[in-house]
């Protein structure tokens, strides 16, 4: 054959000089986490968020209503009074100076209808009472502010007797103080108990006012 160069053989050496050129493979990271590990955070990450979410919702609205119940439960409301207004009484005072007498219209305070049965069903006793109340009374006594302050308390706690209902002062509680121990003088020795102290008392939390509770002047004239 001629002197003509084999092509297929050209061929091959090109594509050997092209395979040997081309760039090395990047080698793989070994400190980066699979793709899988990457998935699984984000969707931990997500619920976690979820979660907190909807305890704070949760906190902000039951939470918060649940409160506002319990306080409205704990506040009662205000009792409405009863009055129970009563003829007005004419009476003379004991003498002073000159002959004089009061004419005096009240009306009693009441929290319960019980007790507002109880006083119209003993109505005749408890003014035959204040009758004879007043009939005790000065002008001088009575036109003093203190005067008129001791007469209500004295016409609320003989009405009371007479429906049956006694406003005691409630009974101290006594609370005794334990033994101290006294540190001793030698350290060696046990610490000797000192005596103890008088019992102290503590005053009780004032009970509810029952029965009458007040008297209201609607007239009070002294001639």
């Amino acid at each position: 054959m001629g002197g003509f160069p084999d092509n297929s053989l050209t061929q091959t050496k090109e594509n050997e000089m092209a395979q040997n050129n081309k760039p090395a493979a990047k080698p793989a990271d070994p400190t980066a986490p699979p793709k899988s590990s990457k998935k699984m955070m984000l969707i931990i990450i997500a619920v976690l968020t979820l979660g907190i979410a909807g305890g704070a919702g949760w906190y902000f609205t039951k939470g918060k209503d649940d409160g506002t119940h319990a306080e409205e439960v704990k506040v009662a409301p205000p009792k409405t009074p009863i009055f129970v207004p009563l003829e007005p009484f004419t009476v003379n005072l004991q003498r002073e100076y000159t002959d004089q007498y009061l004419q005096m219209g009240i009306t009693l305070k009441l929290f319960d209808a019980e007790i507002d049965s109880k006083i119209k069903a003993n109505l005749p006793e408890i003014r035959s009472k204040i009758l004879q109340l007043l009939t005790t009374k000065t002008a001088t006594g009575l036109l003093t502010a203190e005067g008129k302050t001791q007469l209500v308390k004295e016409i609320i706690t003989m009405s009371n007797s007479v429906i049956g209902v006694t406003n005691l002062p409630p009974p101290a509680i006594v609370a005794a103080a334990l033994p101290v121990a006294a540190p001793a003088a030698d350290p060696a020795q046990p610490a000797a108990v000192a005596a103890a102290p008088a019992p102290v008392a503590v005053p009780a939390k004032p009970a509810e006012p029952q029965g009458i509770v007040d008297v209201l002047f609607t007239s009070f004239i002294i001639q």
